[in-house]
Formats: C-alpha cells, sequence, structure tokens
C-alpha cells in the first residue's frame, strides 16, 4: 500500500480526540532549550533515552507498554518468580508466628493452603492488564486514581519496599554468615566489638555490609533478565531445604513434640486465628499481588504465566513453611531449641562438629538461601520500587536509578533493631496488606466491572482533559474514599497489635484478624457502589487503541484485537494527521476496500512519512 493510501486509512480510524491527546504528548516530549546553568544541569539528569523511546514528565522507555521481542518469560520464569517469596527464610520460619497463635503443625498447614489458593487466585485477577496490555503498576494505577491521584497507591507501594528491602538485606545478611562461617571458625566465633547499646554484631554487620555490596551491580541489570538465575536460586534452595529436613528428622527418630501438640483453643477463638494465620502469610506477598502487573507484562503467553505463578505460589509455600516446622520440631529434642531458621540450626552444626563435612553442608544451605534472598529483595522490592520511582519522576528516574535509590535508603530504616530490640516491626508486618488490599482490589473492579477488560494505552501519556484517566482534575475522588476507607478500618488492629498494652475493641481487632477478607468487601464493595451511583462516562469508554501507538504487540495480538501496526514515532504521525484531520468529516471511509483494511500487516507508517506528506502539501 503506498503512503497516501495508508493516511486514507489511518484517518479514518483515528478519532480527533486522539488527534488533540497525541498533541498534547508531543508537547510535553518537546525538549525546552537549555539556556541557564540550571536547565543545562537538569538536562544532563535526564534518563537515557532515543528518538523512538521520548521522555516526558509522564513517560520514559521503563514506562512504556513491554515490546512483543522483549516479553520473554514463560511457565518457570513464573513459577521462580513467585517461588523466591517462599523458597526464603522468612517463609521457612512462617511457622513460628502460625503456632505462636495456638495452633498445631497441622491446623497451621490447612490454613496456609487456603491462603496460598486464595493469592494465587486473587494474583492471576492482578495479572491481566500486565498480559493483555502490557502496562506495568505505574499506569494500572494511572487507571484505578487518575493521571495525578496515581501518586497516592505508587507512594504506598514505595513506602513499603524500602522497609522490606531492609528487612529481606538483614536476613540476606544472615545467611552470608552461613557461608562466611563455612570458611573460617575464627569467623564463626568472632567476638562482638560493638558496645551495648547497639543492637546488632559486629559478624552481623558484616554479614548484611557484604549482602548489600552483591546486590548492588543487580541494580543495572534489565529486571527481565534475571528470571533464570531466579530459577536456578529456587531449586538450590529446594534441595538445601530438603536436605535439613531430611538430615534433622532422620537424627532424631521422628518430626518432634511440636508435631505432636494438641489445640486447646475454643472452636470460636480458633476460628479467628485460622483467619489471622491467612491473613499473616497473605500480608508478606500482599505487596507482589498489588504490583503484579510489573511482572505479568514480561509474558510471552496468558496461560503460562498463571499455570506457573499458581503452582509457584501454592506448591513451595506449602512445602517450605511445613519443612520449617519440622525442622524447628526436630531441633527442639535434638537441642533444647526449636530453631526457626537456617542460620541458626548451621551455627548450631558448625559448633558442635567443626568438620569438612559440616562445612559443606554450612555453604551449600548458606550459598543457596543467600541467591533466593538475593534475587527475592530484587524483584519484590528493588526493581518494583525502581519501577514506581519512574513513574513520579520519569524524566530523571529510572529502574536502574530508582533501584539503586531504595539500596541506598533501605539503611536508614535500621533494620537490624527489627530483630534486637523491643521493636514492633515483626508484630506489625501483618498489617502490611491493610494498604495494598484496596488497591487491588480497585485494580480488579476497575479493569474488569467498569472498562469491561478494554484499555486505551495512548491515553496514560497525557495530561489532557480529554483523556480516558482523566477523571475530575487528574483525580479519581471514588478510588481514593473507598482507599481511605478501607486503610482506617484497618488502623486500630494494627494499632492493638504493636501496643499489646491496650485492650481492644473486639469487633476492630476481629477484622484486623480476617482484614483479607473484609477489606475487600468494604472497599469493593464501596468501590463498585459508587461506580453504580456516579458512573464513569467517556466518549473512549469500553474502547481500545485503533492503532498500536508503541509497536508493542505481535501480529497475532493486532489481527485478534482489530488494531493497525505502527513502526514510526507519535509525533510524526501527530503532524500527518494534524494537517489532514479537518478534512475528516468529510471522508469517506468506504472509498478505502476491504483488501486495504484486510492487510494490516503492509500498513506499517514508515519514518519518512512526515517529509512525503509535506513534499505533496
Amino acid at each position: 500500500m503506498d503512503s497516501d493510501k495508508q493516511i486514507e486509512v489511518l484517518r479514518s480510524v483515528v478519532s480527533k480526540n486522539d488527534v488533540e491527546i497525541l498533541g498534547d504528548e508531543e508537547k510535553l516530549q518537546k525538549s525546552v532549550e537549555s539556556n541557564t546553568w540550571w536547565q543545562k544541569f537538569l538536562k544532563k539528569l535526564e534518563v537515557p533515552h532515543d528518538a523512538n523511546d521520548p521522555i516526558s514528565v509522564l513517560r520514559n522507555p521503563d514506562l512504556r507498554p513491554i515490546q512483543d521481542k522483549e516479553r520473554t518469560w514463560g511457565f518457570w520464569s513464573f513459577f521462580a518468580y513467585w517461588g523466591l517469596p517462599n523458597f526464603a527464610v522468612a517463609t521457612y520460619s512462617t511457622g513460628s508466628a502460625l503456632l505462636a497463635l495456638n495452633l498445631n503443625i497441622q491446623q497451621s498447614i490447612g490454613a496456609l493452603v487456603i491462603a496460598n489458593v486464595i493469592i494465587a487466585l486473587f494474583t492471576i485477577l492482578n495479572s491481566n492488564p500486565g498480559i493483555k496490555y502490557h502496562i506495568g503498576y505505574t499506569l494500572d494505577q494511572r487507571m484505578v486514581f487518575g493521571i495525578y491521584g496515581s501518586f497516592v497507591g505508587i507512594i504506598f507501594r514505595v513506602g513499603l519496599a524500602i522497609v522490606m528491602y531492609g528487612y529481606l538485606a538483614w536476613l540476606g545478611g544472615l545467611c552470608f554468615n552461613m557461608v562466611f562461617s563455612s570458611f573460617s571458625k575464627n569467623y564463626l566465633n568472632m567476638k562482638n566489638t560493638f558496645p551495648e547499646s547497639v543492637p546488632m554484631t559486629r559478624r552481623d554487620c558484616i554479614g548484611f555490609l557484604c549482602f548489600q555490596v552483591v546486590q548492588m551491580p543487580f541494580a543495572f541489570v534489565k529486571p527481565r533478565r534475571v528470571n533464570v538465575p531466579s530459577i536456578v536460586s529456587c531449586f538450590m534452595t529446594l534441595f538445601a531445604i530438603i536436605g535439613m529436613m531430611a538430615y534433622l528428622i532422620s537424627k532424631n527418630g521422628g518430626p518432634g513434640p511440636l508435631f505432636h501438640e494438641k489445640v486447646t483453643l475454643s472452636a470460636s477463638k480458633r476460628s479467628w486465628m485460622w483467619l489471622y494465620a491467612i491473613t499473616i502469610w497473605y500480608s508478606g506477598v500482599s505487596s507482589g499481588v498489588t504490583n503484579q502487573s510489573d511482572y505479568s507484562r514480561f509474558a510471552s503467553k496468558g496461560k503460562p504465566c498463571y499455570y506457573g505463578l499458581f503452582l509457584g505460589t501454592v506448591l513451595p509455600g506449602t512445602f517450605v513453611s511445613l519443612a520449617g516446622m519440622l525442622c524447628a520440631s526436630a531441633c527442639k529434642q535434638l537441642y533444647g531449641v526449636a530453631y526457626w531458621t537456617p542460620d541458626e540450626i548451621v551455627e548450631q552444626w558448625l559448633n558442635d562438629d567443626y568438620s569438612a563435612k559440616g562445612r559443606a553442608a554450612a555453604f551449600f544451605v548458606g550459598i543457596s538461601f543467600t541467591a533466593s534472598q538475593l534475587f527475592l529483595n530484587l524483584t519484590q522490592n528493588g526493581y518494583s520500587c525502581g519501577m514506581d520511582l519512574a513513574g513520579i519522576l520519569p524524566k530523571y528516574i529510572n529502574v536502574t536509578r530508582g533501584t539503586l535509590f531504595v539500596q541506598l535508603l533501605s539503611w536508614v530504616v535500621q533494620p537490624w533493631t527489627f530483630f534486637n530490640t523491643s521493636s514492633g516491626f515483626l508484630n506489625a508486618m501483618s498489617s502490611f496488606g491493610i494498604f495494598t488490599t484496596p488497591i487491588s482490589v480497585m485494580s480488579i473492579i476497575e479493569y474488569y466491572l467498569v472498562r469491561k477488560s478494554k484499555l486505551t494505552q495512548l491515553d496514560f501519556f497525557t495530561l489532557s482533559k480529554e483523556g480516558a484517566y482523566w477523571y475530575h482534575y487528574g483525580i479519581n475522588w471514588k478510588a481514593m474514599l473507598c482507599l481511605i476507607a478501607g486503610v482506617v478500618l484497618g488502623i486500630p488492629g494494627l494499632v492493638y497489635e504493636v501496643h499489646e498494652e491496650i485492650v481492644p475493641n473486639t469487633g476492630m481487632l476481629n477484622f484486623y484478624y480476617g482484614y483479607m477478607f473484609f477489606i475487600p468487601l468494604v472497599t469493593g464493595g464501596m468501590y463498585y457502589g459508587l461506580n453504580l451511583i456516579f458512573p464513569f462516562r467517556h466518549q473512549k469508554l469500553y474502547q481500545e487503541d485503533p492503532i498500536d501507538y508503541f509497536n508493542c504487540y505481535s501480529e497475532k495480538e493486532l489481527e485478534k484485537m482489530g488494531m493497525l501496526p505502527f513502526s514510526g514515532d507519535q509525533e510524526n504521525l501527530y503532524n500527518i494527521l494534524s494537517e489532514t484531520h479537518d478534512h475528516v468529516e468529510e471522508y469517506d471511509a468506504d472509498n478505502i476496500s476491504d483488501h486495504d483494511l484486510d492487510n494490516k500487516q503492509n500498513m506499517h507508517i514508515v519514518t519518512d512519512s512526515k517529509s512525503k506528506c509535506s513534499d505533496e502539501k
């Protein structure tokens, strides 16, 4: 098809509204001439980009929809992504929190199975904006809260990521100590030279510092490229856990006393503790559930993503927790103490017998858990926070810079105080889902029920009032109101959990125990109800882009969505359409033959179309 016919076809499918939005985006992307030293300085700080990936206050190369060639994640990649939170120290030690609720091992595992199935289904529902439209969490927040309102959801996620990054980095340092202790007995028995006022030992400080240093170079690795090492680390840790469990149970001659304990709770109290056990487990992965689109956009196909994340959540999430409980139970009988973390078990082994056999076991267990902690922290918190920060300052922050930022700032939260003082952080961890659950629920309702699974990508990057995500002054007040309602109802339970001296209100405490179920009912019901009373009306509602503006879809996807391909740049397209769109009302689309419309693969807009159109003019 020649250039004239291509332009005619485009004029027939692109609305005047889209032309205005393209013009607005072009204005946002135009570079301001640097005259002052300050402008020149800011120009140098801009993220690397080229003409095909322009930047603006709403866009940079890391925020645009993922192109087909970059979508390489399949079943094992998603199995590993959701396996990492399970093949980790926190999951291994989950039993300590669940048994503290006066449940036994069997009932704790029952609660975990239910929780994992619900989490997997919830995550699958949250995956589809990324799978279908290849957009991340940042753009997902613009869909829910509006262009400006999206900062709220992003900041919530950034705050949690910084805290959790420090927490997991500290655990990673403890894993590193297993490796170093296998190298040197002097390191194992290192004397602490820190004063008593410092809530950590010199040995733990060295492990934490080394783990942080090892993590930092990975900030320069593209997130989609860590899938293979994540898969390897998952299986390494699986074998390490199997080996530890087999050795301890075999040496003990059985699972130990904790396995045979009976539950003495009343039926009513037991029910609430089941709910609380489910909530505790969900809280640890709630951030990953919420920002699932950040990684589901890397999916090569939808079904492998679903199967991988479901099995990666349910199988390791149940097995690793059970293994941790059985190991702790065996340790209680063998050593008189229920050890809940791998580093405690390894330290006991090395102190009992610092032989080649013990050192080899310590090294393999240590390097396996270190690897899983490393890639868990990067994928769940480092890269995710980088993507979030890129949504706040797209011109100056990309994933790499954002990841480095969270790595440096994670020291500020002083994660060593979480473990070695009377800090209420570990108790408060079960409340993290209070802040993310309302966001997840509204994202699901907005995508499936309000917008009927149809989004326009072009409107994510405009400040035009005609944009589909502008709402009222750039903010969706309904989403803001429902978010506040969901969070406020969970706050009293958080206060009761941190300050045990306060006499709790039974109703609010029970709400907190089961907020994984109650917040979706309250927030989801309220949000859907408000959308029925105050329905969202927009001329592009239930519509998709007529053109693949970001050149991100495969030919099969374009055919399925009825979308035209585009291989030029948006500025070029805008100039073509703005010169001719005044005549669109008079243009007879019937003059285009069916043959022209059917052969969409021949309708790529070449980069020199602008000059051709200008010459004709």
